[in-house]
């Protein structure tokens, strides 16, 4: 069907191709999510699967880092196509027939997995599979609203305990924090509050906003903005940069720990300038007509833009401006200071960087080089620091879990793997213990180089690299370290160690929430 799709296109131009090629990517996904749901039957089938869907990082988990890897996205990605893929093979066969032949997109395959959750009882279900593959045969365009009230139409028909419900205004109040990834070193937060809660709210920001001085530079809504950002400490840190404010003597403290990596030069702060005055040129040189801009005063120039008003697109009225100068846009500038990032590898502007120093600890990290293992299995805090800055994430392929967030791993297993930067990585513990008990000959394998770069090869032989975070911003940190020596032949070291245990399979699980939302 998918082979005779594609032949279909031949020839086809304009509006013609556009809707062929449309049902084309349907059926390819359609293909997609039917290979995920074959590899957990495979899973399954295989010898001892039964008690491992008790373990912890049951047979699920291991089948969705295994698509997470080979589609380069995150573990909850990759767990959320899985459930989707089974839901839809095991529940709804018919509608998974009209995805296969492109008619309906993945988004709307979603929304019938979500809001037929409910339905339990066998022949209802398969009526609202045959209700469902049957309307999207002349499905009309919806909004995303009038899709899912379509849908629970045809689930009250069948089952009308099974309609989900809709929650209350109440119920439905949350705070999200969306970090931009456009290198801004900005953050979007949203949150819905009870309006008592928010009034106070407003009111601690305006507290905060007034503990720093007049002098502050900050505009009232960048206060207000920053005060958000300070709210869990007493006070914010006054920037007017003067020695005397007494609003500066008591820097701002909190309990909440951010890390931030950025190089010596980033945080370095600008040189005084000489007090004695430069010599005269000669009188044979003409002096200068313009100003010459140094690298300290434009790096410190860096630091002041984030704050105050904007300023004038023009450096005269408009009324004496020439129409060329007008349309001329504002030349642009190369940024003196080197760039950082947060632990987890989010890309953060240099001034940005520097405003965050302000009532940090600074440590500094420093690299191995070519020194000798540590004689030991934990590895002192000096090198655990270094695996985190330079690796920034858990190394699995495609696992976003900050380095902070993650345990650090012996590649060739302690003793016979030493305690060296060339021999450890961070992973998180849910691919720590995947490589653990999904491991061996037939699991997954790790194979690391002396810059860091980690090789991991699946359970069907497929190879999947992932370079240290870390590379991008600060390659000195991936410089080659020492080469690993093995002592003795490495051993699987799975001796006397279990796979924690889950009480109740997810299975057990999906089914009691079930009957949770179903109600008496």
């Amino acid at each position: 069907m998918f082979d005779d799709l594609v032949d279909a296109t031949t020839g086809t131009r304009g509006a013609g191709a556009l809707s062929t090629w449309a049902r084309v990517e349907n059926a390819a996904c359609a293909q997609r999510v039917a290979t995920m749901a074959a590899m957990l039957d495979e899973a399954h089938a295989a010898s001892g699967s039964a008690d491992r869907d008790q373990w912890c990082l049951d047979n699920l988990d291991a089948v969705a880092a295994h698509i997470g890897a080979a589609q380069n996205i995150t573990p909850g990605t990759a767990s959320h196509q899985l459930l989707v893929a089974v839901a839809l093979h095991d529940r709804f066969p018919r509608v998974a027939a009209v995805f296969a032949e492109g008619l309906i997109t993945y988004a709307l395959v979603k929304t019938v997995v979500h809001r037929g959750a409910l339905v339990v009882d066998p022949d209802a279900l398969h009526a609202l599979d045959g209700l469902l593959a049957q309307a999207f045969g002349d499905w009309e365009p919806r909004s995303v609203d009038k899709t899912e009230k379509a849908i629970d139409y045809f689930v009250h028909q069948v089952d009308p305990q099974a309609v989900r419900r809709s929650e209350t205004k109440a119920r439905g109040r949350s705070v999200e924090v969306h970090i931009e990834e456009d290198g801004s070193g900005l953050a979007t937060v949203l949150a819905t509050l009870f309006a008592h809660n928010a009034k106070a709210f407003e009111g601690r920001l305006k507290n905060l906003a007034a503990t720093v001085c007049p002098a502050d530079p900050r505009t009232a809504d960048q206060l207000r903005a920053d005060a958000v950002g300070a709210i869990g400490t007493d006070r914010m840190a006054c920037l007017c940069g003067n020695d005397d404010c007494a609003a500066a003597q008591n820097p701002p403290a909190t309990g909440v720990v951010v890390y931030v990596i950025a190089s010596e030069d980033t945080l370095a702060e600008p040189k005084d300038a000489p007090e004695s005055e430069p010599p005269a040129p000669k009188p044979e040189t003409p002096a200068p007509t313009t100003p010459v801009e140094t690298d300290e005063s434009s790096a410190a120039a860096e630091r002041a833009a984030i704050d105050g008003d904007e300023p004038p697109l023009f450096d005269k009225p408009l009324r004496d401006l020439t129409l060329t100068e007008a349309l001329t846009p504002a030349p642009g500038y190369f940024a003196k200071l080197r760039p950082a990032a947060l632990m987890g590898g989010l890309f953060l502007p240099g001034a940005i960087a520097c405003r965050a120093t302000i009532g940090a600890t600074i440590t500094r990290i420093v690299h191995p080089g070519q020194a000798p293992p540590e004689n030991r299995y934990r590895p002192s805090k000096k090198l655990a620091d270094f695996i985190r800055c330079r690796d920034m994430t858990c190394r699995f392929p495609g696992c976003r879990r900050p380095a902070t967030q993650t345990e650090v791993d012996h590649t060739i297993p302690w003793p016979h793997g030493p305690t060296t930067a060339s021999n450890l990585k961070c992973v998180c513990r849910r691919h720590h213990l995947l490589k653990t008990f999904w491991g061996g000959e037939n699991g997954w394998r790790d194979t690391q180089l002396n810059d860091g770069t980690v090789i991991w090869t699946a359970p069907d032989g497929r190879q999947y690299v992932t370079t240290p975070g870390s590379r991008l911003l600060f390659p000195e940190l991936s410089a080659p370290t020492a080469t690993v020596t093995t002592t003795g032949r490495p051993e699987a070291h799975t001796a006397g160690l279990t796979m924690p245990r889950r009480r109740t399979t997810r299975a057990q699980d999906r089914a009691n929430r079930v009957l949770r939302e179903r109600g008496p």
